[in-house]
């Protein structure tokens, strides 16, 4: 189970989950320029779209867009969203040394459909670093309660990236690239190793930005099978990111 059930507490008539604070990763560019800006602008109309190459995509929860305060649904749970940033051909006159970079924010009746086009694309449940994406500003759905803006719907089409591309450069500049150190030919006696070898591949450390989006998904209510699923990773490796971010010395949160 996630989490203990002690960790709530009362507010506006349902429970909410105690925010746990948590390092978020900047770069100096995001900082010196006051952040990413929008990949679309608020008087885009429908069929707007815009292409890119995703360089970063993370789980989220919704926050408040004036306060800042965290987003529940009535029963507690948090409200999701999918943060891609993605760098286009875009360029803002006004923003000294614009780099293209854009970010959208995957929400509501959106991501049902950024879920079918991954899929579509054959990449798993949500797109990876690498992917190409194009995102299209495809209707408005009429808000349900009175006061608020019609809600914005977007389609997706999802072109998988190249994953041996970098490997292959690797290997082009360094033929010796991913050999071990003084490896020895093995002989017969090292016959009976042989079989163990697709557990140790199995049972091999996810990777720093793979263990920040297993913590994100595992904040907003994702069991570790279903994080195994969408990332393609074994249930061992899910489980192991939470037990090292328990002995690494972090704020108690929610245990797998």
């Amino acid at each position: 189970m996630y989490g203990n059930q002690n960790q709530y507490q009362q507010q506006n008539g349902f429970q909410q989950p105690q925010q746990a604070a948590s390092p978020v990763e900047m770069s100096l560019d995001s900082v010196m320029q006051g952040g990413s800006p929008g990949l679309f602008d608020k008087n885009d109309p429908v069929g707007t779209s815009h292409q890119g190459e995703i360089t970063g995509i993370e789980a989220q929860q919704q926050t408040d867009f004036q306060t800042g305060v965290p987003l529940f649904y009535p029963n507690g749970n948090p409200k999701p969203q999918v943060v891609i940033h993605l760098k286009t051909g875009l360029r803002d006159p006004e923003r000294n040394y614009d780099d293209g970079v854009r970010v959208f924010y995957c929400k509501g009746y959106s991501i049902p459909n950024l879920r079918a086009a991954s899929q579509q694309a054959g990449v798993g449940n949500f797109p990876r670093v690498g992917d190409t994406i194009r995102i299209t500003f495809s209707e408005t759905k009429p808000s349900q309660t009175r006061g608020f803006a019609d809600a914005k719907i977007y389609s997706f089409q999802i072109t998988p990236g190249n994953p041996n591309e970098d490997g292959l450069e690797q290997a082009m500049s360094d033929p010796y690239a991913g050999q071990q150190p003084n490896a020895m030919p093995q002989t017969t006696r090292n016959y009976a190793a042989a079989p163990q070898q697709p557990a140790q591949a199995a049972s091999q450390p996810v990777t720093a930005q793979q263990a920040t989006q297993i913590l994100q998904l595992k904040a907003i209510g994702k069991t570790p099978q279903d994080i195994a699923g969408m990332m393609g990773l074994t249930l061992e490796q899910v489980l192991a990111v939470g037990q090292s971010s328990q002995q690494g010395g972090q704020q108690p949160g929610p245990e797998f």
